[in-house]
């Protein structure tokens, strides 16, 4: 696969990109940046974490995309996931 390189930002409840198309096998590197308060960027399915960075602060996470299907990403901190903020991760 190829590599996949991502920056998306988070503000209050918001990802810059809400939808990431890969395909399988494809390594992705997301580099995640909080431009406005304390987040993360989480995908269970592939036990993907950022650690939770303050505005300005920037994380790097890669993992190999092995499995087909449609994934979501969450922020983690506090309630930000039930105040919409999510993403969805499409592995075609």
């Amino acid at each position: 696969g190829e590599l996949k390189v991502l920056e998306i930002t988070g503000v209050e409840y918001d990802f810059s990109i809400e939808e990431i198309r890969v395909k399988r096998g494809d390594r992705v590197r997301i580099e995640f940046t909080s431009q406005e308060g304390l987040h993360d960027l989480v995908i269970d399915a592939f036990d993907v974490r950022t650690q939770r960075v303050s505005t300005g602060e920037s994380d790097v996470v890669e993992f190999v995309a092995d499995e087909a299907g449609t994934f979501e990403y969450y922020c983690s901190v506090n309630n930000h996931r039930q105040l919409g903020m999510v993403g969805t991760l499409i592995v075609e």
